[in-house]
């Protein structure tokens, strides 16, 4: 787990194209294991934008997102939500998929889906569904406490 450093050696470092989530609350993560304690994913900049195109076009790479998870990208019958979950996560599942890892019942059709998404165009579309939120009132939970930020990182632990 990244832990961002406090007082004066939090120094920062550039991201890179990737994606890091740290704690808000250290303390409440790491020692009080407070399953509510929220994130802050930092990203690329430009990533939602350029992960907004994919997600919502396949601009030509993939097929648009919202044709098996839903409009609002919060799932549809046994396809799962994927608005405000945490891009590491949906990263991880991604490059699963892709390298024939996840044996599922939907992998497969997944498969064809992520074939030739880059390691960028994963992170991008994983920033882009990570900064949307389920839509009010829609009895759909995202994951708690998730905030997208697209700058640099603090340096870590």
């Amino acid at each position: 787990m990244f832990v961002a450093l406090d007082g004066p050696q939090a120094a920062k470092e550039p991201i890179g194209q990737r994606i890091v989530e740290v704690p808000e609350k250290s303390n409440d993560t790491e020692n009080l294991r407070n399953p509510r304690s929220g994130f802050i994913a930092y990203a690329p900049i430009g990533s939602i934008k350029k992960g907004e195109a994919l997600v919502t076009t396949g601009a030509g790479r993939t097929t648009a997102c919202a044709v098996c998870h839903g409009g609002n990208l919060e799932g549809l019958g046994p396809v799962p939500g994927i608005a405000g979950r945490s891009p590491s996560y949906l990263v991880r599942q991604m490059f699963d998929m892709q390298q024939g890892a996840r044996k599922g019942q939907w992998s497969d059709l997944m498969k064809t889906v992520v074939a030739k998404l880059s390691a960028e165009d994963m992170v991008n579309i994983a920033a882009y569904t990570a900064s949307r939120g389920p839509e009010p009132n829609s009895g759909k939970n995202s994951e708690e406490g998730l905030e997208l930020e697209t700058k640099d990182t603090p340096s870590r632990t």
